[in-house]
């Protein structure tokens, strides 16, 4: 057998051999779909897009294994191969960047939130959620959404959640005295609760 490789091509004989079938059952198939390939008297070679044809054509006659199931015997048969196999992983690789993609907001979200853990103060948050507003803005749309209160602290029900949590800051005034301030920080619960709530209201 010559080197399939180097001319690019099959016989009839080498096709059978390759697809374990009769040499006359390619010979037949290969007449039906690519008369003008045969010259009475001359060796007929099938090129690669040909070959690939008539394999197709065969196995949905004979229920023969799939390409990739079947070990290569020659270089074109490999060539074949290797190239449904690239084709398969391209698609694959296309499905996967797709959900990467669709993941990419979420992702970036938790990336920025995870360095805290514990919780952020409201400032913070409103750096790390993106909505486009400060602090103040921020504590005005919790207000008006009943989640705090009107002290800026938050409802029971929202620190039962795990949402939020109040902390007591010492300070000192003016005149040296010492007072506390209550102060509503943000768990990392919380800011995927904000983000929705502000989704919801805005986006939606």
């Amino acid at each position: 057998m010559k080197d399939v490789a180097s001319r690019g091509s099959m016989t009839v004989k080498e096709v059978a051999m390759v697809l374990g079938v009769a040499p006359e059952t390619v010979r037949a198939n290969a007449k039906y779909m690519f008369p003008d390939i045969f010259n009475v008297g001359k060796t007929t070679y099938l090129n690669e897009t040909q070959v690939t044809a008539v394999k197709k054509r065969i196995e949905g006659h004979h229920n023969l294994k799939s390409t990739l199931e079947v070990l290569p015997k020659t270089a074109l048969e490999k060539r074949l191969i290797v190239r449904q196999a690239i084709n398969l992983l391209n698609e694959e690789i296309e499905e996967l960047q797709a959900q990467l993609d669709r993941a990419k907001p979420k992702i970036e979200f938790f990336d920025q939130v995870t360095d805290s853990t514990d919780a952020v103060d409201m400032a913070t948050a409103a750096k790390v959620l993106h909505l486009g507003v400060g602090r103040n803005t921020l504590f005005n749309f919790l207000r008006d959404n009943n989640v705090l209160q009107q002290n800026n602290q938050p409802y029971q029900s929202f620190i039962d959640r795990g949402y939020f949590r109040t902390i007591e800051q010492k300070y000192t005034k003016n005149d040296g005295s010492t007072s506390i301030n209550i102060k509503t920080v943000v768990y990392q619960k919380g800011l995927d609760f904000i983000r929705r709530l502000w989704k919801e209201r805005y986006i939606a």
